[in-house]
């Protein structure tokens, strides 16, 4: 009989440790935040982005192999000075790693579309860049700025619901400080 109560004790704790989210052992977040490998469809910067935004790479590397481009990042996910830093709505994106500047450039590295074709939607005379832009947009993704490419999540959960996240993935993702020993 002790040998059941035994057993079923530990059964019942094992239970509560895996169904409780952490009642008895505490869960901790992480940060959502990785690095993504675009492989030869991408090129610039290094690419910071939200674990959910990884497929909508994938479908942007994609386009740019059919379109005969290939997206140049200026920027991507960065770390703030302070979680609560004011971030124009426009950049939110960035600031909780579901977007990325870019530019275009042909598969040796010439430019075909930066920032002003862009912003000027001289894209539109340029073949590769407007298959891209009109296929990019056909996958799902948006133009929060003319060469921003995100997914919508920021617009979709609204501005208060923004910021929240911007300052939960900031404080998970802020580099690890030592404390002095002493």
């Amino acid at each position: 009989m002790l040998k059941f109560v035994v057993f079923l004790s530990i059964i019942a704790a094992l239970f509560l440790v895996t169904n409780t989210n952490g009642f008895l052992l505490p869960h901790k977040d992480k940060c959502p935040i990785t690095v993504y490998k675009g492989g030869k469809d991408f090129s610039g910067e290094k690419i910071s982005v939200d674990k959910e935004f990884v497929p909508y790479l994938k479908k942007v590397a994609a386009v740019a192999k059919g379109c005969k481009v290939r997206v140049h990042v200026v920027d991507s996910f960065k770390q703030l000075k302070t979680p609560t830093e004011y971030v124009l709505s426009s950049q939110m994106p960035l600031a909780i790693g579901r977007g990325i500047h870019f530019d275009l450039q042909n598969p040796k590295g010439s430019t075909v579309c930066n920032k002003l074709c862009m912003t000027t939607r001289a894209w539109k005379t340029v073949p590769e860049a407007a298959c891209f832009v009109d296929n990019v947009q056909k996958k799902g993704l948006k133009f929060t700025e003319p060469n921003l490419l995100d997914d919508g999540h920021a617009a979709k959960i609204g501005t208060s619901q923004a910021e929240t996240l911007k300052v939960a993935t900031q404080k998970l993702c802020a580099p690890k400080t030592k404390t002095p020993s002493g």
